[in-house]
């Protein structure tokens, strides 16, 4: 029968390529969620600045202006703050994308390695088999003699 040593390694690689794959996901929630955040943001404050135009075009009040222009200017930060959160979210994205890519690497060399001591397990049975239908037939061979 065969038995892998490395079985429990290989588990364990499995194990940690899972809980990578889980992670890498959550993490591309979280960029898309922060991507639509900045998106919204900036038709926020395109929406605005357009009411603003309009706003200027039909006279409309210093006090009013002024209003439209801080509430402008407060958008502008937080789209700015918004894009630095996409920056890390994008830098976490690609760190565990890499680590879910190295960890796809260990486990196929594992997998590879038990592939390969597989098959030469099942050729050393055969080997076996073949030595031991041999000596079946020369004592057959030398009952009938």
């Amino acid at each position: 029968m065969f038995k892998f040593n490395l079985q429990p390694l290989l588990n364990h690689r499995r194990y940690l390529e899972e809980v990578m794959q889980k992670e890498l996901a959550q993490s591309r929630k979280r960029l898309t969620a922060e991507q639509n955040k900045l998106r919204s943001l900036k038709e926020k404050k395109r929406e605005y600045s357009q009411r603003l135009q309009q706003r200027q075009k039909v006279n409309g009040t210093v006090s009013e202006l002024i209003l439209y222009l801080r509430y402008i200017d407060r958008l502008s930060t937080e789209v700015e703050r918004q894009h630095r959160q996409v920056i890390v979210a994008e830098k976490d994205f690609k760190t565990k994308r890499k680590d879910l890519i190295e960890i796809m690497k260990k486990r196929k060399v594992l997998e590879k390695l038990k592939e390969n001591r597989l098959k030469a397990y099942r050729q050393q049975m055969l080997k076996h088999e073949r030595k031991f239908m041999d000596e079946v037939a020369a004592k057959q061979f030398i009952s009938k003699s």
